[in-house]
């Protein structure tokens, strides 16, 4: 007995496949200028002097390599975050083993299922119908099913005895209403491993993933220390960063020199009043959930492009204008002496992962966030590589730190018959650049420090008050406004972000990792399938102890260098 409807789907494959998709939220665009506005922050203008110490060629081979790294980073936090949509349940509880049949569906097994059918049997013999009136179906016996009915759905009392008939005519030929058990095998499967995805309805910060799968002290206290302190450090840096560029661009009157003081900095009562200008920006885009940003962020991804655009087709002009008595050195193709230098910078320049759940959680299809994340990943290594290659071969191993300061010259050298005003927009563009770019940063990464600092405040019971926006709120307060205020009281970060940056490395890459490896142990040992939506060729255990490794490792060169570097 044929049927399309083999009853209601199981509990387990709903809950899969129910809240993965969803028709509000973002579209791959903007979840790929979210995700820009994350990657593509101040550092990358520290790209071109990372080439010029490690050499071009060396250079461009770590970059991809930290690119594929950082890439399969994120595969793991999504396939962590899947694996914690299917083992916990609304209550932070661990859901139970799987039943048979969906571990069957889940592996694509095509199990018999028994299914009764009410059949229609003559009570003499009759001629049968016309072949164009015959149903297809396979059952061995000259008679026409009119329903199949699955042994899950419940029966009428009537049909409590399957071997009874009941007439319902009195004329000869009149045929009667009984059943017959069938034994049918499906022509299709249930969901399968696939459908474990990111859901909807609830959002996982990566300190919940840790507390989860790494324990209190061993995952969620050490993330948290980790995180607070790299977010921390970062937005006091975004900070310093705005104001110190605008109170050098232009310089506001003090209002001590009004009142005739003329030995207090000019300088300082600029800085000033730009942080304050600062903090009634990024504050309230702070409070702000990220579908309610998504104009101000499409917006800097645009000018974020534009910035490179002018980076890489005026750098060559822009190095024609320095005064040379000698000929310019070039970068050499590696330069193995400049690696601790180089490398640490690279790998700066591609850590979002800390972001990831609150990225994932806005966007319409969470099937297409691993494709999402991977072109961005692809986008962001890519221009970095032109960038750093470009700029190095303009300007040498000599190539400043901050290289969009070698535009401040742009338009004074070039003298208005050469340039004019394009010029001059140009370089205050380029100059200025990162107080515009630290505007859509600094609540991007305020945002995800209050929903960590969230996380580890309620612990299980987050799923009971994330959705208190009061609440949000307090704590996203509390991520945006100390940086501000540490930024007014000190303008020099000194070697305290140097340690702090290192937090990066674990953060970006070996969390993520450990993550991977232990949910994938846990839904295992539970029953669950292995895989996921978002599989990918990262996901072998021998992959992520490696990259869990490298950024071990990585930890302990850099702190060694510092180390070494301070004690000169």
């Amino acid at each position: 007995a044929a049927s399309p409807y083999w009853g209601p789907p199981s509990r387990s494959a709903t809950a899969l496949t129910s809240t993965t998709t969803s028709s509000t939220g973002f579209s791959p665009t903007v979840a790929f200028c979210f995700t820009i506005n994350y990657i593509l922050g101040t550092g990358f203008l520290t790209v071109p002097w990372a080439f010029g110490q490690g050499g071009w060629l060396l250079s461009t081979v770590c970059m991809i390599l930290v690119g594929v790294g950082s890439d399969m980073a994120k595969n793991y936090l999504l396939e962590s975050l899947a694996w914690a949509q299917v083992l916990l349940d609304s209550n932070m509880h661990w859901n139970k083993k799987p039943t048979t049949s969906d571990n069957n569906n889940n592996n694509n097994n095509k199990t018999p299922r028994l299914v009764y059918s009410p059949m229609v049997t003559p009570n003499q013999p009759s001629k049968p119908p016309p072949p164009q009136q015959r149903h297809n179906l396979n059952v061995a016996s000259e008679t026409t099913s009119l329903l199949v009915r699955s042994s899950s759905m419940p029966m009428t009392d009537d049909e409590e005895n399957p071997t009874t008939t009941t007439p319902v005519g009195s004329l000869p030929g009149t045929p009667t209403a009984g059943r017959q058990r069938l034994l049918v095998t499906p022509t299709s499967s249930a969901p399968t491993t696939s459908s474990y995805a990111i859901g909807h309805d609830r959002k996982f910060e990566v300190n919940t993933l840790c507390r989860v799968f790494l324990g209190k002290r061993g995952g969620l206290q050490i993330y948290t220390t980790f995180i607070c302190l790299y977010c921390y450090c970062t937005l006091w840096a975004y900070t310093s960063v705005f104001s110190s560029a605008l109170a050098q661009m232009w310089p506001l009157p003090s209002w001590r020199n009004l009142l005739g003081d003329t030995d207090t900095d000019q300088d300082v009562d600029s800085y000033l009043w730009y942080s304050i200008l600062f903090a009634t920006m990024v504050v309230p885009l702070s409070c702000l959930e990220l579908n309610e940003q998504i104009t101000v962020q499409v917006i800097m991804t645009l000018a974020r492009f534009v910035m490179l655009f002018f980076m890489l087709s005026t750098a060559h002009q822009v190095a024609a204008l320095d005064d040379m008595t000698t000929p310019r050195e070039t970068v050499p193709l590696v330069q193995w002496s400049g690696v601790h230098q180089m490398l640490p910078i690279l790998v700066f320049a591609h850590i979002y992962h800390h972001s990831i759940p609150g990225l994932a959680q806005p966007v319409a299809n969470k099937r297409q966030l691993r494709h999402v994340f991977a072109a961005t990943t692809i986008f962001s290594t890519v221009a970095y590589t032109l960038l750093g290659l470009t700029l190095a071969s303009a300007f040498g191993p000599h190539v400043q730190q901050s290289s969009n300061l070698h535009w401040n010259r742009y338009y004074s050298s070039s003298g208005d018959t050469n340039g004019g005003w394009w010029h001059y927009f140009v370089s205050v563009y380029v100059v200025c650049f990162p107080a515009l770019d630290v505007i859509s940063a600094f609540p991007l990464n305020a945002i995800t420090l209050g929903n960590n600092m969230l996380g580890a405040a309620y612990g299980s019971q987050i799923h009971q008050v994330e959705n208190n926006r009061w609440i949000r709120i307090q704590f996203r307060l509390l991520a945006s406004i100390p940086p501000i205020v540490l930024g007014i009281l000190e303008r020099q970060l000194g070697t305290i972000t140097d340690y702090a940056g290192t937090t990066g490395f674990v953060i970006g890459f070996s969390f993520p990792a450990l993550l991977f490896l232990q949910s994938r142990q846990k839904a295992l040992s539970k029953g669950f399938a292995g895989t996921t939506a978002y599989t990918s060729y990262a996901s072998w255990p021998a992959l992520a102890w490696s990259l869990f490794g490298f950024g071990i490792c990585m930890v302990i060169y850099v702190v060694y260098f510092l180390i070494g570097d301070s004690s000169d």
